[in-house]
């Protein structure tokens, strides 16, 4: 245990945020509130990796944090549109994630958490008791909400457009 403790502390603030539990609990939550509509029809596969690209990063995540939900997707980038480097970095954050964001994927699939339709590129969250998180992560979580019932609002290809992100 002592050297499970040791390795723990040697590892980055980087390493500690940007592993793929941490990332695939946030892609589930997110996905979990995307889902609760009427349909409740799965987040297509793209949208995922836009999702902690946004969450990861403390000024973008503020952003999102600070908007209200119902306000949607519209006032968050009209929000990140006052600094637009802010705005059009999410297109490069997502391009360097790409790694973190699919391996956060394939640990929820083997953990349980999702399930994947190839043929539509569907990611469905599947049902589990959610787990209490510890209290530097509980922003992650809120924003990854967030995403999820603004990106549900409105199609996959007009989210892209809103966050200046190419596909």
């Amino acid at each position: 245990m002592k050297s499970e403790t040791k390795r723990f502390a040697t590892l980055t603030e980087i390493d500690k945020v940007q592993n793929p539990a941490l990332g695939a609990w946030l892609l589930w939550e997110y996905a979990r509130r995307y889902q609760v509509t009427a349909t409740s029809a799965p987040s297509h596969f793209l949208l995922f990796f836009l999702v902690l690209p946004i969450c990861l990063h403390r000024p973008t995540l503020d952003a999102v944090n600070s908007t209200q939900e119902k306000s949607g997707l519209g006032r968050f980038c009209e929000k990140l549109g006052t600094k637009r480097e802010e705005l059009l970095a999410i297109h490069e954050r997502s391009l360097k994630l790409r790694a973190l964001t699919i391996n956060s994927i394939a640990f929820g699939i083997r953990a349980g958490l999702f399930d994947l339709n190839y043929e539509s590129g569907d990611l469905r969250a599947l049902e589990h008791t959610a787990p209490k998180p510890p209290e530097r992560v509980k922003p992650h979580a809120k924003g990854a909400v967030k995403l999820g019932a603004w990106f549900e609002a409105i199609d996959t290809v007009n989210v892209f457009k809103a966050l200046k992100v190419d596909l």
